[in-house]
């Protein structure tokens, strides 16, 4: 029962590529029972890897949009850095 899966949205980081708020997603993964994606302010693959290196086994994803809309890297560079390669 209960919420099993949410979006995590930094709304003052989104589509201003300044990098993911770190803090705020550690305290999330830390509070919550089930999964979360992270949205906000991704804006390189140096982003993403930051992301992954919290190891927070809730985090189950990333949205990305200005980042890949303007070319700062694609999808199979993202899913590979998530993927821990």
């Amino acid at each position: 029962r209960g919420i099993r899966r949410f979006v995590y949205s930094s709304i003052d980081r989104d589509g201003m590529l300044q990098g993911p708020d770190l803090d705020g997603a550690r305290r999330v993964a830390e509070s919550v029972r089930g999964t979360y994606t992270y949205s906000g302010g991704v804006s390189s693959l140096d982003d993403l890897r930051a992301l992954v290196e919290l190891r927070q086994v809730n985090l189950s994803g990333v949205i990305v949009g200005k980042a890949l809309y303007e070319g700062r890297f694609t999808v199979g560079e993202a899913q590979a850095v998530l993927a821990g390669h």
